[in-house]
């Protein structure tokens, strides 16, 4: 069972994992507050994710797909953009890592931190009931 996850990303990690599509291995709630920034951009909450054992990267990004059209069809870009990319990290010379990240990035950066985290909050939920949708219809 997996403890150490901050608990406003926690439901949308199982939610994924819950697929059987994915594997998840790095997540953030998002940080909003002023105090709570660093060097590195923390205004989003992110899961990042491989394909889980005997499921292609085609099956992962058929449901990305699935997840972010059917979140803009439903709630716009507006006041979270839900995106999801393919990211490719340089380990050395000769190797470079590939991963799925899906993001939950606030519209509008000059908001409140308050805001910013109800509405991350929000989409996170929105997000875990469309991937309920996605295994409905699999």
């Amino acid at each position: 069972m997996i403890t150490d996850l901050e608990p406003h990303i926690r439901p949308l990690v199982e939610a994924l994992n819950a697929t059987g599509v994915v594997r998840t291995f790095s997540s953030c709630e998002g940080h909003f507050r002023p105090d709570e920034q660093t060097i590195v951009d923390r205004n989003r909450a992110e899961v990042r994710f491989v394909p889980a054992d005997g499921f292609p990267a085609g099956a992962v990004e058929k449901l990305l797909a699935f997840v972010l059209t059917r979140f803009k069809s439903r709630h716009g870009l507006i006041p979270i953009n839900v995106v999801g990319y393919k990211l490719y990290t340089p380990i050395d010379d000769e190797t470079v890592d590939e991963t799925y990240v899906l993001e939950l990035r606030p519209f509008n950066r000059f908001d409140p931190p308050d805001r910013k985290r109800s509405d991350t909050d929000r989409a996170v939920d929105q997000v875990i009931r469309i991937l309920a949708l996605w295994s409905e219809n699999r």
